[in-house]
């Protein structure tokens, strides 16, 4: 019996980093978000447009996330690590709730710029 109970605290373990490992993927993709904003933008237009600063905002919002990303997946990663040991039962909601807050904010940008740069077409 005993040996079932630390086969399953093992695999939980392992599961837990797995989920910390997407979680870094996860940042790196929020943080390729800005990076990708900014190069499309940059390279197509001169600059000297008011969409530049909108740009800027959505590279660093999206740089300044991901690395929220991180060090929330890693706080997360260690807590769960934590509560396996102990054999209680992790809860992560307020992971949840932070990723739907971070893709919402930087969908807004993003449409935000589009709808600027749609002002400045017509």
């Amino acid at each position: 019996m005993e040996a079932k109970k630390a086969d399953g605290r093992v695999q939980q373990l392992l599961a837990n980093e797995r989920t910390f490992l997407a979680w870094i993927r996860t940042s790196i993709a929020i943080i390729g978000i800005g990076f990708l904003a900014a190069s499309l933008h940059f390279t197509r237009t001169a600059g000297e447009r008011g969409d530049d600063q909108i740009v800027v905002m959505i590279s660093f919002t999206s740089l300044l996330f991901g690395l929220l990303t991180m060090v929330g997946g890693a706080l997360q990663f260690y807590r769960t690590r934590k509560k396996i040991l102990n054999f209680e039962v992790p809860s992560s909601t307020w992971v949840v709730v932070f990723l739907i807050v971070i893709v919402l904010l930087i969908i807004a940008l993003i449409i935000m710029y589009f709808v600027i740069q749609i002002n400045w077409l017509s």
